[in-house]
């Protein structure tokens, strides 16, 4: 048999187009030898090497949840399933609609404007003013309020606050920390979660972390600001930093750097006052400089994502296998990106998860030629990559009855199984699996490196179903260097390994049909570390090692890590991450080796006696 690649346009209801023949080099590169399946129809590994193509194209954009690239993507999936003759299973047909954060947006119309010792003066510029990453879109009127470096902290002999209030002004604060040795009274542990060990000091670890933007930002909103202005050091003129639509931290007020120039225009003895401060002099603080204006063109806005749903019913209707995986990446970078230097790059996602997604049809058309002994649902999330965010939506919103789900096979980076090896995650959540893994990988002739671990274990969307204590394989090629970096294209994609992989899916499917019951077994916690490659995950955390209550409280943040990233603070505790308590540096250190970089997790936290929760993107400890 011939094979052949298939075009596909981006109408929404396109049928597969005639074929193309492949030249010889192709035939031999994706040959399909199926070992597994007889005479049956097998995985064809041109069809995969093609819908990979599709999906990983520069016009999808990086297919990021809410996104026209990611709705084209969606469509072309539901056409693809309408035609290969499945049922839609979603709520629009195929598709199933949810809500999801679009990446913020700087629309370029911040300002300060106020009176300055000649009259009325407005600062619009990108060179002068730029909204911080954190900040809130919206404008504030008040008094200008100079409050230091905007740091309390009585511990250190440190507080520009004093016994002054800031209520309902627009404070303005120093970029940075004093020198060292202004820290009066000080403990330095210098210790984080990658080095418990400890570290030398430096001049922002000793200040614990509350030189971060978003500390100064907060500090100055748990006092009544309406707005805070972070101003360049007078004499440390760092470029200000453009806003950063990657952090996932927000103040909810406006935020704005600004330069020295613009602080020295209402407060012309600026750089004398920081001085004396740096020097350790007497400066009074907080002092009233003005009254002024401040805009804060920030956009955050939401937009509609879909997941992609069809059902393949069975010879013997009753329990269904969901065999699923997410098709959306990260756009143009932003959170989730290991490549900070490539921002505004097309990230297209080929291994991560066109890959699996191209498995999905693969499967779904065999399904459909040789009738599975259960029923079948093909589930295609979206919002994976923002945090599981697609099918936890159809899990509380689902378009089945979910007891009738036995279990669920996820496939999430798949294509690059040229040496043979498969990673198995999830394998002790059901009494059954791992004897099935032991008989289906030789059959598939791939060598499977199989985890029994289960909670917490791989970021992706076999979590979701875990949590409900529904058994759940997680299918997984591993981690390379392209991962979550725009280097992840086609080229990269092993077409004849993928088809080994929907081979063992196909395998896994007759099992689970021909088991009477597929029993739940809670997982052992095991190190995950072996099949992630040698990557290890960066929370950038400064725990406080003297804390001996229930959870993990941070003594700070490590400067430019996640956690400052995410907006986390000195004093926050955490309490659980996703779904996984966090009950001491135990649990958090087996949640970061379960994890890999990249993927978002969900921090729950007590701060000042409220219960709060962030994402953060957990990143490499190796250097980009």
């Amino acid at each position: 048999m011939d094979r052949a690649f298939f075009k596909h346009s981006l109408a929404p209801l396109l049928l597969l187009s005639a074929a193309c023949a492949t030249s010889s080099r192709q035939e031999q590169a994706l040959g399909s030898k199926d070992p597994t399946r007889g005479d049956g129809p097998r995985p064809e590994p041109a069809r995969l090497y093609s819908d990979v193509a599709w999906l990983a194209d520069d016009a999808r954009e990086g297919r990021r949840a809410g996104t026209r690239g990611e709705l084209a993507a969606a469509r072309w999936l539901a056409a693809r399933l309408e035609s290969l003759g499945t049922e839609p299973l979603g709520t629009q047909g195929f598709l199933q609609a949810f809500q999801v954060p679009l990446t913020p947006l700087d629309r370029g119309g911040s300002f300060l404007a106020g009176e300055d010792g000649t009259g009325r003066t407005r600062f619009d510029d990108a060179e002068n003013v730029v909204p911080l990453f954190c900040s809130g879109g919206a404008e504030a009127q008040g008094p200008l309020v100079f409050a230091g470096y905007g740091i309390a902290a009585d511990d250190l002999g440190w507080n520009d606050y004093g016994d002054g209030s800031v209520e309902g002004a627009i404070v303005v604060v120093v970029r940075g920390t004093p020198p060292v040795e202004r820290i009066a009274a000080a403990t330095v542990e210098g210790e984080t979660a990658e080095n418990p060990h400890g570290s030398a000091p430096t001049q922002s670890s000793s200040w614990q972390g509350m030189g971060a933007l978003f500390h100064k930002v907060i500090e100055a909103k748990r006092r009544g600001a309406l707005a805070v202005v972070v101003a360049q050091h007078p004499t440390r003129l760092e470029p200000l930093p453009p806003f950063n639509s990657g952090r996932g931290a927000q103040a909810n007020i406006p935020a704005l750097m600004i330069s020295a120039k613009v602080v020295e225009a209402f407060l012309p003895e600026y750089a004398d006052l920081v001085g004396r401060l740096d020097r350790g002099d007497g400066v009074e603080r907080p002092r009233r400089v003005g009254a002024a204006t401040v805009r804060a063109d920030v956009v955050r806005e939401s937009g509609t994502a879909y997941n992609v749903l069809a059902r393949i019913p069975g010879r013997v209707p009753g329990r269904t296998v969901v065999v699923g995986a997410h098709f959306d990446h990260l756009g143009r970078g932003g959170p989730g990106s290991l490549a900070p230097q490539q921002q505004g790059q097309i990230h297209n996602g080929a291994d991560d998860n066109a890959s699996g997604t191209a498995v999905c049809l693969e499967i779904a058309r065999i399904l459909m030629e040789e009738k599975p002994a259960g029923d079948v649902v093909i589930a295609l999330w979206s919002g994976e990559e923002l945090g599981l965010l697609g099918s936890e939506y159809w899990a509380r919103a689902p378009t089945l009855d979910l007891s009738v789900v036995s279990m669920n096979i996820n496939l999430d980076m798949v294509g690059r199984a040229a040496s043979g090896k498969l990673s198995v995650l999830g394998a002790g959540t059901a009494e059954d699996f791992e004897a099935w893994l032991d008989a289906a990988g030789p059959k598939a002739a791939l060598e499977l490196q199989v985890n029994l671990s289960g909670q917490g274990v791989g970021g992706s969307d076999h979590q979701t179903f875990i949590k409900r204590d529904i058994p759940a394989l997680h299918l997984f090629t591993g981690l390379h260097s392209d991962y979550h970096r725009p280097s992840d294209d086609v080229e990269g994609f092993h077409a004849e390994g993928a088809s080994q992989v929907a081979s063992l899916t196909l395998d896994l499917l007759a099992r689970a049909h021909a088991t009477s019951e597929i029993l739940w077994a809670e997982p052992a916690v095991e190190a995950v570390a072996s099949p992630r490659g040698g990557f290890r995950t960066r929370f950038g955390s400064i725990p406080d090692y003297a804390y001996d209550g229930t959870g993990l409280r941070l003594d700070g943040t490590s400067p430019g890590g996640p956690a400052e990233h995410a907006g986390l603070l000195r004093g926050d505790v955490i309490y659980s991450i996703d779904d996984v308590e966090i009950e001491g540096m135990g649990d958090f250190m087996y949640v970061l080796n379960a994890h890999k970089p990249g993927d978002v997790i969900t921090v729950r936290y007590v701060r000042d006696g409220d219960r709060e929760s962030v994402p953060l993107t957990l990143e490499s400890t190796q250097a980009e």
